[in-house]
């Protein structure tokens, strides 16, 4: 097991607009998007950490019933009075003490939401080595121990099998709505914290 420091910060920023045309409702939620990109890239953000992960637009309906007479309650077809657009970018924060600025400012810029925030590894392999070799090196040391113990001799090593590595995101809750989100003035302590690489080895020993 390898204890590694996060370097990726990631959020979720979603716009969400109503109109009852539906033009209107993807010019409006472009705009403000377009703002929240510019505000994203001004605080050091890469246009290749800004990726659209969703994009969704959703009729209202207006389901009133409709009757010819007291003993007549035929439903009315629903009728379509409006539409919603919801627009959400995943945002990879690389600059950590950019984060409360980032989150703070997201809600001035036009957010409605911001959901949960989580720390990663941008590039995991390097740690993973290491667990590797730490996970091996352990490997032997016990093969030896048992080996002086029970007086059987071993030999090279015939297979190994790795069954992966298990890494242990650190999320905080950072969703908010427009109103009572998060803003500049008021920024939300986070702590990046650690991670837990693991690498499982199943190493099998020739005995000699």
């Amino acid at each position: 097991k390898i204890v590694a420091k996060p370097d990726v910060a990631l959020i979720t920023v979603s716009v969400v607009t109503q109109d009852a045309d539906a033009n209107k409702v993807q010019s409006d939620n472009n705009t403000k998007m377009a703002t929240i990109v510019d505000f994203l890239k001004k605080n050091g953000i890469k246009e290749e950490d800004i990726q659209t992960s969703a994009y969704s637009l959703n009729p209202q309906y207006d389901y009133t019933w409709c009757h010819k007479s007291s003993k007549d309650y035929t439903p009315c077809p629903p009728k379509i009075i409006g539409y919603t657009l919801t627009q959400t970018v995943s945002v990879k924060i690389r600059d950590f003490t950019k984060i409360n600025t980032i989150v703070g400012g997201l809600t001035n810029a036009g957010a409605n939401e911001i959901s949960n925030i989580s720390f990663t590894i941008d590039d995991p392999e390097n740690y993973k080595n290491q667990a590797r070799i730490e996970a091996l090196n352990k490997i032997k040391e016990r093969a030896q121990l048992l080996s002086r113990e029970t007086n059987i001799k071993i030999g090279r090593i015939l297979n190994i099998t790795e069954s992966g590595y298990t890494p242990r995101y650190y999320e905080a809750d950072l969703k908010a709505a427009a109103g009572n989100a998060p803003t500049a003035s008021v920024p939300a302590p986070i702590e990046v914290g650690t991670q837990d690489i693991t690498v499982n080895l199943t190493v099998t020993y020739e005995i000699k």
